[in-house]
């Protein structure tokens, strides 16, 4: 019988709580052996309500912990990466939140470090995991809306729907601004369906609604594959709007989809028809989150060697993003 990892998460924020702490707990594959954050009522709540043993405000102090196997890295982005390097230096497994690092040189060193550890690196893409894109992905995988050969994605909060506190600003200010909190997201699940194609040049422009922030509050792109596949994205956190839009289009020569919800049109016989197939929309993250958790734990305890989703894909992630910020400042086109 395999002996259930034991696993610690650092950060306990509300993506924790709402995406790593339940479904970690709830697993039958592990152990929730610890927690770990600055604030001390925070971990003393979440402690109780979750039953943890162990409670950390020290991060060097969990990692020290022999029975901790694997680490979820939940902090903010600019944290990703030296946790990361550190827990994996200390033979503990890793899944890191995206992005994994605020540059792409952070996310090399954390490919070295896990590679010369012989540790796990994996990171949090449950948006790959979500049951509408996996159908979408199945009918573009199997060639059902043809070539595709363009996508738009976007991202648009309004500003009742994320009030920017200061320490929320600082926060940001110190872990990128809108592309890598919310660009990123969206570019994982393109990139995700659109696999065997090969991303080429990008051009990118930002906009900082006050002048003296430190980082954008709205981010644009255009990237072309190699294959003349065009994507779009557009991502903001403080749109004067009273909602929010999050869309993700994808459009081939014989059909289109858009997710949230998902909806799917084909031509058949000079006609377009809607073929989306019956799915449980409200459930899509909750499961999404589920099944992040089994495949973490399905990695560690059977040593797959081509875990679903590996640091690879970060990395892909992050030359992209280096190359966003560059083109930005250039005000160029640059090559990926």
């Amino acid at each position: 019988m395999t002996k259930k990892k034991s696993v610690g998460v650092v950060g306990c924020g509300a993506h924790a709580q709402i995406a790593h702490l339940p479904f970690f707990k709830k697993s039958s594959e592990c152990i929730l052996r610890a927690i770990c954050d600055s604030d001390l009522r925070k971990i003393d709540y979440l402690g109780s309500k979750y039953s943890v043993p162990k409670r950390y405000q020290d991060f060097q102090e969990m990692v020290e912990d022999e029975d901790i196997d694997a680490i979820v890295v939940a902090t903010p982005n600019y944290l990703h990466a030296p946790m990361t390097i550190t827990a994996l230096k200390y033979g503990k497994d890793v899944l890191c939140e995206t992005p994994m690092s605020i540059n792409l040189r952070e996310a090399r060193e954390m490919m070295r470090v896990a590679k010369r550890a012989k540790r796990h690196l994996l990171l949090a893409m449950n948006n790959r995991l979500r049951p509408d894109v996996q159908i979408l992905k199945k009918f573009i995988r199997q060639g059902e809306l043809g070539e595709i050969y363009y996508a738009k994605t976007g991202w648009l909060i309004g500003t009742r729907e994320w009030i920017l506190s200061p320490g929320r600003m600082e926060s940001l200010s110190r872990s990128g601004g809108a592309f890598l909190s919310l660009g990123v997201q969206l570019l994982d699940i393109v990139l995700y369906l659109l696999a065997n194609k090969r991303p080429k040049t990008i051009f990118a422009s930002v906009h900082k609604k006050e002048a003296e922030a430190d980082v954008e509050d709205t981010a644009m792109c255009t990237i072309n594959f190699a294959d003349g596949t065009l994507l779009t994205i557009e991502v903001n956190w403080s749109l004067l709007f009273e909602k929010d839009f999050l869309y993700c289009n994808v459009f081939g020569n014989r059909g289109a989809a858009l997710l949230n919800p998902l909806r799917i049109q084909k031509e058949l016989h000079n006609e377009l028809v809607n073929v989306t197939p019956k799915i449980a929309q409200k459930n899509t993250y909750r499961i999404s989150y589920e099944l992040q958790v089994h495949t973490f734990l399905e990695c560690l305890t059977k040593k797959k060697p081509q875990p679903p989703i590996s640091s690879e894909d970060g990395l892909t992630i992050a030359k992209i993003s280096e190359a966003f910020y560059t083109s930005a400042k250039k005000k160029q086109l640059v090559r990926i």
